[in-house]
């Protein structure tokens, strides 16, 4: 039987749901490397229960210095590490490529740009034009914590929420993850992503929704005494369901007051 089917005996549960396009191909790796780890574990043991009936102290009374002869020991480390060559290049290895390599061509790409700090997620969506708008620090309020510029014609209709991720179903997304303070890792267990997002840095990071519904977003990473409470929700949505959703947010849009400008600073 092999190591999927064995998993597929009830284990799966032990996982949370997967929700992105590239998330089987990861699980698999767990898997095999957990079914490779258990093989090991049950031949040593065997091994081990073995090696103590076999020297047993009534049929070894003198002590004996010399140990296990032939190739036996060496047999033993090669299959293991035969196994693990075999994983690695079969399975890890095109699972981190495929990971590292841009989004297919010809997807149509819905980018995000996530803002971490203590502790809270700061999300950026472009709006229906698809052009995110131009945003500055000193624009940032309590109720504009990305410091969107309303003067900008590419900004008036961009969605600025904190802890609020909303996805199209079925949608490659590209997430440009950033920080304002210290080391956070943008973490959706559900879609298979994790991501450190570094002060100075922007990371880059993207998957497609394959599941409509809500899950966590976590931080991944020790950032302060807050860090318990830093998390979000991932809301995926149907097409027709986000499109609405989008409408509904530039509706709300057009009838609060303006949160912020260049030149009110």
């Amino acid at each position: 039987m092999s190591g999927l089917a064995i998993w597929d005996l009830g284990l799966d549960h032990l996982l949370p749901a997967a929700a992105s396009a590239h998330a089987s191909t990861l699980d698999a790796v767990l898997r095999n490397v957990h079914l490779h780890m258990l093989v090991i574990f049950l031949l040593w043991a065997a091994l081990l229960v073995w090696a103590l009936v076999r020297f047993r102290q009534g049929a070894n009374p003198v002590a004996r210095q010399t140990g296990v002869r032939g190739l036996w020991p060496a047999l033993a480390i090669g299959l293991v590490i035969i196994g693990d060559v075999v994983i690695l290049a079969t399975q890890a290895l095109p699972a981190w490529a495929d990971r590292m390599s841009p989004p297919p061509p010809g997807a149509q790409l819905l980018e995000v740009h996530v803002t971490a700090e203590q502790f809270a997620w700061n999300i950026h969506y472009p709006g229906p034009d698809a052009v995110f708008g131009r945003t500055s620090n000193g624009l940032i309020t309590a109720s504009n914590s990305l410091g969107i510029d309303r003067e900008d014609p590419a900004g008036k209709d961009d969605i600025g929420l904190m802890n609020i991720l909303t996805l199209p179903l079925d949608r490659t997304v590209v997430i440009q993850l950033a920080s304002r303070d210290v080391v956070h890792s943008f973490t959706l267990p559900e879609m298979r992503v994790k991501q450190d997002a570094v002060p100075g840095m922007t990371s880059r990071i993207w998957f497609t929704p394959t599941r409509i519904g809500a899950w966590d977003i976590v931080c991944s990473q020790l950032c302060g005494l807050g860090h318990y409470r830093m998390r979000g929700d991932v809301r995926v949505l149907s097409a027709e369901n986000w499109n609405r959703w989008l409408a509904d947010e530039e509706a709300r849009l057009s009838k609060e007051p303006p949160r912020g400008t260049l030149s009110a600073r």
